[in-house]
């Protein structure tokens, strides 16, 4: 496995955020810390890293994730909700094709970021959150590009992509921001048929088991096929709850400073990086 990131644009100050933090970015400190998860990635990566230029015309383009989803050797090129975003995939669209993937493309009325698509670990099911960022036609599109893969759209009850409320630790557990909203998805998803057969087969017992984590940021980890996890540091009773569950599961767990200038703008570890399988 390698990844594919992108540069911090100069003018990452003026990313796209909720209003949450009324801090401003400090673009020094987004620097240091965007800088370590690449170094971490590729430390831990056999593949490495390809890392593409920044363009400071993209202030939100080191989210590189919301541009394209890639499963085994296709890559299916987003076109993403947020209007002024929309410029971001052309340079990812070209790398994919240059690293020699069978890349397709979304194509209008569909919108879709790639933050709101969960690949099931061990499994051919994708959860795609229908956000204010990912509409219909873009789950409809995506699951034309990927006829091996259960493409299912889940109705978020709110936040901005599905990865802002959960992911998966590994093949039987799945990470729940501990919020209303958290909740609400959990429920929603109980007796979802993605998550309701175990390792695919109709008829089984269901094998993920919800967690709910306390700090709604550490729900999103980013899980790297040779069973390491990466996330980031937390409240006692989240960092406590993630490293029992990592030792009960046999996981390295590898924990990046705080991402406070990427939190600012709405931003998760898994938004940083596209993850590339070994074909």
């Amino acid at each position: 496995m390698r990844a594919l990131v992108r540069g911090l644009a100069g003018s990452f100050a003026s990313a796209i955020c909720s209003g949450f933090s009324k801090k401003p970015i400090s673009l020094p400190l987004a620097q240091q810390q965007h800088q370590a998860y690449i170094d971490l990635l590729r430390k831990l990566l056999p593949g490495g890293v390809v890392e593409l230029p920044a363009d400071d015309r993209h202030p939100d383009c080191c989210f590189v994730e919301d541009t394209a989803v890639v499963a085994g050797r296709t890559a299916v090129v987003t076109r993403i909700g947020a209007p002024s975003r929309q410029g971001e995939e052309a340079a990812v669209s070209a790398a994919l094709a240059q690293l020699g993937y069978e890349v397709t493309h979304l194509a209008p009325p569909a919108t879709l970021d790639g933050g709101d698509v969960l690949q099931l670990p061990g499994s051919t099911h994708v959860l795609v959150g229908l956000s204010k960022r990912t509409n219909e036609a873009g789950v409809a599109q995506l699951a034309a590009a990927l006829p091996g893969r259960a493409v299912h759209g889940v109705p978020l009850p709110e936040g901005l992509h599905l990865k802002s409320l959960l992911t998966a630790l590994d093949a039987s557990t799945l990470l729940i921001a501990d919020t209303p909203a958290g909740r609400a998805l959990s429920a929603s998803l109980a007796a979802h048929p993605a998550l309701t057969e175990s390792a695919g087969v109709p008829g089984s017992s269901p094998s993920w088991r919800h967690v709910f984590v306390p700090d709604p940021v550490c729900a999103n980890v980013l899980l790297l096929s040779d069973r390491r996890v990466v996330t980031q540091r937390s409240d006692a009773a989240t960092e406590a709850l993630l490293d029992t569950l990592c030792v009960e599961r046999g996981l390295q767990l590898h924990r990046l400073p705080r991402a406070t200038e990427f939190i600012k703008a709405d931003g998760a570890l898994t938004c940083c990086s596209i993850l590339l399988p070994d074909a």
